[in-house]
């Protein structure tokens, strides 16, 4: 009665009642899958008999890899696949209408262009401003 109430009350479980339904897979499944390392028993703190819920697996993994306050490995790439799929969807970015679109801004480095250049254009426009 009340106890199973209450428990489904909190998100932490209905999490993991998802997570079983939907036969979501362990985090240490989604590492291995991605060719990552996977967290230890100690890392992860608690022992789960079918592996570690994979939304409990990323937030640990955000603890032990970036202290929390980014995420890893596995969580890192779930996110950004899933930015990229956004963009692969949406028929008017330039993943889209024009695949061979390159950043001409500067770049430390010719052959790529990535955040910290774009960072770093960022910080010299509004140093210039000011």
């Amino acid at each position: 009665g009340d106890v199973e109430v209450d428990a489904y009350r909190s998100l932490a479980v209905r999490d993991l009642l998802r997570g079983t339904a939907t036969s979501l897979p362990s985090g240490e499944t989604v590492a291995d899958a991605m060719g990552v390392a996977p967290l230890d028993a100690d890392q992860v703190g608690a022992y789960w008999a079918a592996g570690t819920p994979l939304w409990f697996y990323i937030l640990k993994e955000a603890q032990v890899w970036g202290g929390g306050d980014q995420l890893g490995p596995v969580g890192g790439r779930i996110v950004a696949e899933v930015l990229i799929g956004l963009l692969r969807a949406d028929p008017e970015s330039h993943l889209v209408v024009d695949r061979s679109w390159r950043p001409t801004l500067p770049s430390r480095d010719r052959a790529s262009f990535d955040l910290t250049d774009l960072v770093m254009f960022a910080a010299d426009q509004q140093a210039a401003s000011t």
